[in-house]
């Protein structure tokens, strides 16, 4: 089985990216799964693309999502896949896209990154369009699938719920207790540092943009100190370049001047890298804590809360649709959006009780066993295989 995948992929900083080239190695550990061709959403020319980069589509030039589709086609792949965020196509409300979908002569499955309780008029007909031209739509979770169905997107024999995946470098070793687990290297730092084995260690990662909500927990900061003094935040990531190119380091430099008024700077620290994944198995192995204090109850995906989770970090997140469904399980507890106190009051139960905490962690484990990209890998194909015996809509 060919197929061809439809998103933003490496150089260009994006989590779907990210997904993306994660998701295209799972198909290809699948045994009847032959290539993995993608098609690259680019804002501009990112430099080099990888070599399963089989053509790149300019995000605002509508011609080359139509011209794309033929490439796949004289490609002779069996299936497509779009990865659908409205943020990564051109025209309004990201309608660009129904370009090359209404001229894939190929099944194709439709992967939801992003399901709005209350779209725009244009957002919900480019959505439902979408949805007409698909063999089969993928959502990440129950919550998801409830929702495009309460919005009558598509019929319910249609949908298939997939989970995100996490790399395996992640899980849990038994080896890690060895050595004390490291940092990455912090901003304008020598290099990696070991972590204290009395410091406790809260941690966010990702691409940083206000809706990430990280100046909730800088606030809850001097709460959590009070109590336990060895605290310490680790904040990891590169500012969103769409926040970069038109807001710059605005953002970042807000939140290192916080940090500093309130007195934390030997207790928040930032990382201003895209993390590789030694880095990032290092931090979230010395992680006592995972923090998603995000601001957006909409969003329905994050490819963080799913890395972290896989590597078994209990977790106090804000209320947004992925976080309840992820965390339901125990793996970490909920408090209410943009409030430091209940942040600040929910870490330092967790970390007042060891017993609690251990048990969180556990429950973690045992579902990051279960979100490994193999795993995802599988589940995917299984699909994909699926839509090629259904075909295009209509046939």
């Amino acid at each position: 089985m060919r197929v061809g995948v439809l998103s933003t992929y490496p150089p260009r900083a994006c989590g779907i990216g990210t997904f993306s080239r994660d998701l295209r190695e799972a198909l290809l550990g699948c045994g009847d799964v032959s290539a993995v061709d993608l098609v690259a959403i680019v804002r501009e020319d990112d430099g080099a693309q990888a070599a399963e980069v089989l053509t790149r589509v300019h995000q605002d030039q509508r011609g080359e999502y139509a011209a794309a589709a033929r490439v796949l086609d004289r490609r002779g792949g069996d299936v497509v896949m779009i990865e659908h965020e409205y943020g990564i196509f051109g025209g309004s409300d990201g309608a660009h896209v129904l370009s090359l979908a209404a001229e894939l002569r190929q099944p194709m499955v439709l992967t939801l990154h992003t399901v709005l309780s209350t779209p725009s008029v244009g957002q919900a007909e480019t959505l439902r369009a979408l949805c007409d031209l698909a063999a089969l739509v993928c959502v990440f979770t129950e919550t998801a699938r409830r929702m495009i169905l309460d919005a009558r997107l598509v019929s319910p024999e249609r949908i298939r719920v997939v989970p995100h995946g996490g790399p395996v470098e992640l899980l849990p070793q038994a080896a890690a207790g060895e050595r004390l687990p490291q940092l990455p290297d912090r901003t304008g730092g020598p290099g990696p540092s070991e972590v204290e084995p009395d410091r406790c260690v809260l941690a966010t990662f990702g691409l940083i943009s206000p809706g990430k909500g990280i100046e909730t927990a800088i606030a809850a900061m001097p709460a959590i100190i009070d109590r336990h003094p060895k605290a310490l935040y680790v904040i990891a990531g590169q500012t969103h370049p769409e926040v970069a190119k038109l807001h710059g380091e605005e953002y970042r430099i807000s939140l290192e001047r916080m940090a500093r008024d309130l007195g934390l700077s030997d207790h928040v620290v930032f990382d201003d890298r895209f993390l590789d994944i030694e880095d990032l198995s290092s931090m979230l192995a010395a992680t006592t804590i995972y923090l998603t204090p995000y601001r957006s109850r909409e969003q329905i995906v994050s490819g963080a809360l799913t890395f972290a989770i896989v590597a078994g970090c209990p977790t106090v997140s804000t209320p947004y649709y992925y976080a309840e469904d992820l965390l339901s399980s125990g793996a970490g507890v909920l408090v209410a959006f943009d409030d430091p106190t209940a942040l600040a009051e929910a870490v330092s139960g967790l970390l007042d009780d060891p017993q609690r905490l251990q048990r969180m962690r556990a429950r973690a484990r045992e579902v990051g066993s279960g979100l490994t990209w193999p795993e995802v890998g599988r589940q995917t194909a299984e699909v994909l295989r699926e839509a090629v015996t259904l075909g295009p809509p209509g046939t």
